[in-house]
């Protein structure tokens, strides 16, 4: 059915991974459906006067569950720049700030430059959520309805506003039942430890908290658990890999390690698999999932994520990195950890012609690691 072709109730793995489909190779073609940011369909709204609150964003008609709102659009900046805006808006009596933090050390500045998504306000039992999308290669981050929302509605979400314990709280007036009275949590101020140390810690608290919030949807939960109940029960036996081999990773893994948290749950599965598409070439970030994945021991799930295309992922790391041995032994070393049983899982995922040219690699340590995969695909039917 054309009207199904990526949409909501297909099988299409991009969409459920929150990725936009490419028009040149997405099969659908012109029937596509998963190319909602790139065609601007956009929910009918308007801004109104929403009181106490400033401006605020209503709906122009009936909304599914589901249903894209709009892109919150703006100027995406540097942290760095970030906090120097910051200080600049103050000092020129901008009250209102419209910054969007989208990861990756990357903000979004919607003060001067953005869009009507930046009059959308808080609440704490919001009708809306945002969510990170992969669009051409770029992070993008739309607003898309959390239940059914009547025409009239105010459109709200939840800001997850962190201020730090000794800052002036921000008041709440969204008027929900579940109002906080203020907008956002306290951030306690941590012991400083050394910048990488802290780096690294702070992008694995991020990607901890992004997994375990399980702010999946509806038809994104029953499809990853129909994926997961297919999954077959076969006893793995030992991977090839050990703990020993990792001498050569660098510190982040080796920290995130030691914190002994790998995925427990296909919804878990379904987030770490969006945040690997969105981290193409963050060495720091691709080495705190590399260790995440090396410490999941269920090989069910690790079986999830291959149907999820996650070795795809891994080969194009891979490929990446081809001019770091240091991460190239990681990566392969994460392979290896994959429970792949069938000839066929190397064919799709095209593993086997991204590994085969490292079997004589310079580097010992990745040579040795080529040719110990390249042999054990070669016995699989």
């Amino acid at each position: 059915d054309r009207w199904q072709a990526c949409g909501e109730s297909s099988d299409c793995i991009n969409r459920l991974v929150q990725m936009e489909c490419n028009p040149l190779t997405c099969p659908c073609g012109s029937h596509c459906l998963n190319r909602r940011f790139q065609k601007h369909q956009y929910a009918k709204v308007r801004i109104v006067d929403a009181g106490r609150k400033g401006f605020g964003m209503q709906a122009l008609e009936d909304l599914d569950t589901g249903s894209f709102v709009m892109e919150y659009m703006g100027e995406v900046v540097t942290a760095t720049e970030f906090r120097k805006r910051a200080r600049v808006y103050q000092s020129e009596g901008i009250s209102h700030h419209y910054f969007m933090s989208i990861g990756n050390g990357k903000v979004i500045d919607a003060t001067r430059k953005g869009c009507i998504a930046r009059f959308i306000n808080h609440s704490c039992g919001p009708n809306c959520v945002l969510q990170k999308w992969m669009v051409g290669g770029a992070i993008r981050m739309g607003i898309f309805t959390e239940r059914p929302i009547k025409r009239g509605e105010e459109i709200t979400f939840d800001y997850k506003f962190e201020r730090m314990a000794d800052s002036e709280p921000q008041p709440c007036y969204c008027g929900s039942p579940e109002c906080k009275g203020i907008i956002g949590v306290v951030k306690e101020r941590g012991t400083r430890l050394a910048a990488s140390d802290e780096d690294i810690d702070a992008d694995a608290a991020d990607i901890d908290e992004e997994i375990a919030d399980g702010a999946v949807t509806r038809h994104q939960r029953d499809d990853i658990r129909r994926r997961h109940a297919a999954v077959d029960d076969e006893e793995y036996g030992d991977t090839g890999y050990s703990d020993s081999d990792n001498s050569d990773a660098e510190r982040g893994v080796a920290h995130i390690r030691r914190r002994k948290n790998g995925l427990t749950s296909p919804e878990q599965v379904l987030k770490f698999v969006q945040i690997m598409h969105r981290s193409s070439r963050q060495t720091r970030i691709i080495g705190i999932l590399i260790g995440k994945l090396t410490e999941t021991s269920d090989k069910r799930l690790l079986k999830s994520l291959i149907s999820l295309q996650g070795l795809g992922i891994l080969r194009a790391w891979l490929q990446d990195y081809a001019e770091d041995d240091v991460m190239m032994i990681k990566i392969l070393q994460c392979i290896a950890h994959m429970p792949i049983s069938t000839r066929n899982t190397i064919e799709e995922s095209r593993l086997e012609e991204a590994v085969k040219p490292l079997c004589s690699d310079s580097d010992e340590n990745v040579s040795s690691l080529a040719n110990t995969l390249v042999e054990r695909w070669s016995s699989l039917r």
